[in-house]
Order: structure tokens, then sequence, then C-alpha cells
């Protein structure tokens, strides 16, 4: 299992925690939710860096001395995902790909140290090496192509990791109010990951020319019921026609984004995502920050039955960071409907969806604050515990009392 150390970075004081399929951040805001799950998915994305890399400078010879090729990656995928440094003191991340396998920074102001692993510095130097060595033949196209599914293949096996990433930012409603100019936004102004979103939402844009239905290539449980979660979710069906991004909610009958609630802009991008994701048929880690945006808290249940439907499929990671009890409740739900079956109790299917149900040793909870996190997971019940669900609400009731009690009436 993957591993991740944080310390002296941001609100985080310390935190050393493992990689789960399904993990989960709850906590007030500016607490370091944000902080945990960008450091996650910063260290899965280095693979694509280094892919990336390599494709760039294909043809050319001369590749230069690989830990510092990819240290140098790294510092600049460092600086557009949190910005400069120089506020930064005894700031240390690791991160163990497996064991033996890891990646280390230590920051101090202006000045980092990147430091790599016995295994991992001898395993890139070995692709690097296999690159060069491979142009060194001049080689022909075909072959050319070949040989970079190779080198995919040499990255997942280095990182651990087959999952395709993606991260979708909070604050999505932004791209659809914008979404006429969105091709003008200067990407250069926006951090690692709105970029990163920013390209995906452009790049998908063109296969939704059709509605889900006439997208999907075959007709199975999984397809039918994502598209009816998305069908309830949008109350609209998203098509992308004549350079606008469309709602219809009739055949001929349709809204541009721009103009469309607040709730379904917000939720927009993590639907389709999710449906191409299942299209795919891929393996992918996904970061979601605060699926429950401007959404109804009914929606809030079918957009986690959304996910937990995406996450049960193959072999896929999903990160949530959340401020919303709705989502941690629909969460409880869906793990403790796999928590009765396991007890041979009939008919559970006729309540919950079996492919929505979450093995609780695939998820992991925790509560963010004061520099550190909890688990907030009761092993006993396997279930997130209840008190730790929606503890505003224990303040809001002692407030309540306490007025009651002075009620002279």
């Amino acid at each position: 299992m993957q591993r991740l150390i944080i310390k002296n970075f941001g609100p985080i004081e310390e935190v050393d925690l493992e990689i789960n399929d399904i993990m989960i951040f709850i906590g007030p805001q500016a607490s370091g939710k944000s902080t945990i799950s960008k450091a996650v998915y910063f260290f899965k994305s280095l693979k694509d860096e280094l892919i990336r890399y390599i494709f760039s400078i294909f043809g050319k010879q001369n590749l230069g001395t690989p830990i510092d090729m990819f240290a140098t990656i790294m510092v600049a995928k460092f600086v557009a995902t949190w910005g400069q440094t120089q506020h930064l003191s005894n700031t240390y991340l690791k991160y163990e790909y497996k064991e033996g396998v890891s990646i280390e920074i230590t920051i101090n102001g202006i000045d980092s140290v990147q430091h790599f692993s016995e295994i991992f510095s001898q395993k890139l130097s070995e692709i690097i090496n296999r690159v060069e060595l491979f142009l060194s033949r001049h080689p022909s196209e075909s072959e050319k192509k070949i040989f970079l599914t190779e080198i995919e293949g040499l990255s997942n096996e280095l990182f651990s990791d087959e999952r395709d990433v993606i991260f979708i930012p909070a604050g999505r409603s932004l791209f659809a109010t914008l979404s006429d100019q969105i091709k003008f936004i200067d990407l250069m102004k926006l951090d690692y990951g709105m970029v990163s979103f920013t390209k995906i939402i452009n790049d998908s844009k063109h296969i939704f020319s059709q509605s889900l239905t006439d997208l999907v290539r075959k007709k199975t449980q999984l397809t039918q019921a994502a598209e009816h979660i998305i069908s309830k979710i949008l109350k609209a069906s998203y098509r992308f026609e004549d350079d606008e991004d469309r709602l219809y909610f009739s055949k001929t009958g349709y809204t541009k984004l721009t103009y469309a609630s607040s709730g379904q802009q917000e939720a927009m991008w993590i639907l389709l995502l999710i449906f191409l994701i299942i299209q795919e048929k891929k393996d992918f880690f996904v970061m979601i920050e605060e699926p429950e945006a401007h959404l109804y808290p009914e929606t809030q249940k079918d957009i986690i039955d959304l996910i937990c439907l995406l996450s049960n499929l193959k072999n896929n990671q999903i990160i949530i960071t959340t401020h919303s009890p709705y989502i941690m409740s629909s969460f409880n739900n869906l793990l403790y409907a796999y928590n009765v079956d396991k007890k041979g109790v009939p008919n559970v299917s006729d309540i919950v969806n079996r492919q929505l149900w979450i093995n609780p040793d695939r998820l992991s909870a925790y509560f963010v604050d004061k520099g550190g996190i909890k688990s907030i997971i009761d092993e006993e019940f396997q279930m997130i515990k209840t008190e730790a669900i929606d503890s505003a609400s224990e303040i809001i009731d002692d407030v309540y009392s306490k007025l009651f009690d002075i009620d002279p009436e």
C-alpha cells in the first residue's frame, strides 16, 4: 500500500497515512484537507510528467542526467501546484510508491532538496538509458509508436500504478459560467490542478455532440445505472453543439450552460467525466473537491452513488474532500448495505443496488483539524462514526438548549 508523509506544510503540522481505494477528508475550511489530497495527486501525477517529458524530447539525443532532469520537472510542477516556496520552513513530504521506492522533498524557503530512493533512481536511469539507446538506432515512426507504449509500461511499473490521474477542483461553476470564454482563459494564471481540469474539459467536449444514450457503445447494467443517476441529478441532457455548452430539457428545448442552475454547473463535469471513465474501462485515480457544492441533500446522495459505482469498477481510486454531513451519511448507507449482506441477510439489493455497496476495507475517512488528521472509522461497526458526521449539530443543539432553558415561557 502506498503511503504519504507531510510535515510543516501549510496548515498541516504532521500527517502519516496509507493510501486506500476510497479516502474521505472532512473538516473546517483551511484545515488542510486540500493540502493532503493535492499532495497525493501531485505524487501520483509525476508519472505523467515523466512520460510527457520523454514524449517531448523523442527524437533528440543526450537526455541529460536522469535524476537531475526529473528533479527539475518535479520542482516546476510543485511550484505550479502550490506556488512559490519562500514562505515555507522545515517542510517535508515523502511518498512511498512501494517498499523501497519513494520520493522525498525538503523545503526551506527558496532552497529545496529532492531525494529519490536507490531503487527509484536505478529504475529511472534504466528507462532513460533505454530511450537513448533506442533513439541512437534511428527508428522508424511505427517503431517509435510501439516503443512509446513500452515506455508507458515501464513508467507504470516504476510508480507502481497504471491509473490515469484526474483532478476535479472546487469552483467548477466558474468554468460553466465562462463556458463560452473558456478557450480564451490564460491557463498560465491558474494553478496546475485547474489547468489540468480545463484541458480535460476542452478535450472532452467534442465527445458530447450526442446524448449519453447515443454515446453508450454497449448497454450494460453499469452504463444504464450511470445514465439513470446522471439524468436524475442534471434533470437535463448535456450536449456540445454549435460551439456551445447546452443542457436540453426536451428534444428541442435547451438552456446554455452559462444560464443553468449553480447546482447543474457544479455537478455537470463530475458526472460527465465519471461517465467517460466508465466508458473507457480503464483504471483511474480521481480526486474530487467538494462534490456537494450547490447541491440539495438528496442530490448529494445521488452523486455519491455515482462515485461509488465508479469506485467499484475495475481498480479505481477516489479521494474526496467535503464539508457535508450528507456526503458522509451517504457513504455510511453503502457501507452498511455491504455489512448487512455479509451477515447473510437476504434482499439487501432490493434496498440498495449491489453495484454501489462499499467494502469497509477499501474506505478510509479522516477528520482534518489542528494540523493533523484523526480517523473517524468505527472499527467495530466498520462505518464512519456518527458523532463525527455532523459535529456542528451538537453545537447548534447546545445553543438551542441554553436558549430554551432561559426562556421564561
